[in-house]
């Protein structure tokens, strides 16, 4: 047999055992946890009774804002206790910073939750400061603390520390939203995959959650009892 001929044949070879490599599917197993995400460290399926979720958004991502407005109450209503929600608000490389601003400065009065839920309600612009200014300045004013805020957005350092801790928490993430389940998975904000991925992981599984796009951009989300 020539070089030629030994040639293809151990192409021939090669092809079928791709094949054979590529058809065949591995049984999930048992500890499999389900969904799409990225995983930093092994985590059990069905071995949690509460799941934490760590949070990282942008006050000005647009998705940040309808993960925070439209999914997120559903998320707490239908969990309850057996999830535990961790926020973490940051402050992307080229996004505006008023609206961190004063969720910081609100964080000290013990506004921050409510700071927060005005400010993703107000459907911030994600790249003019102009724009944003008027708004958050209302929202600063509505909760007292115009004075303080206006002294935090004029002092360059307040800027350069938000700067920094993008620089230092935003190495944990690729995305906004970015979602951490149990420090190990990060994952979006896609309500489906979430569930899938919360089911997977607690003891007995919840709830089923549906999502339908509506005419103005919004999403509404239902959910109902997952079968015992």
């Amino acid at each position: 047999m020539d070089a030629r001929r030994v040639t293809s044949a151990l192409i021939a070879v090669a092809m079928a055992v791709t094949l054979v490599t590529a058809c065949s599917h591995k049984a999930p197993s048992k500890y499999d946890v389900e969904g799409q995400y990225e995983l930093f460290n092994n985590v059990r399926a069905h071995s949690l009774d509460t799941v934490r979720l760590d949070v990282y958004e942008d006050f000005t991502c647009p998705a940040c804002q309808q993960f925070a407005n439209d999914f997120m109450p559903s998320l707490q209503s239908a969990y309850g206790e057996r999830v535990t929600l961790h926020m973490h608000y940051l402050v992307g490389s080229k996004s505006p910073v008023s609206a961190q601003v004063l969720y910081q400065v609100a964080e000290r009065h013990g506004l921050g939750d409510v700071a927060a839920q005005h400010l993703f309600a107000a459907r911030l612009d994600h790249h003019s400061e102009d724009k944003n200014a008027p708004v958050v300045a209302k929202i600063a004013s509505d909760l007292n603390l115009s004075s303080e805020y206006d002294a935090a957005l004029r002092d360059p350092l307040t800027t350069r520390m938000i700067r920094a801790a993008w620089n230092e928490e935003g190495a944990k993430i690729t995305f906004f939203p970015s979602i951490v389940v149990e420090r190990v998975l990060l994952t979006n904000s896609n309500p489906e995959n979430l569930n899938t991925i919360i089911n997977s992981l607690l003891k007995k599984p919840m709830v089923q959650v549906s999502t339908k796009a509506l005419p103005d951009g919004k999403v509404r989300v239902s959910t109902d009892q997952a079968a015992d």
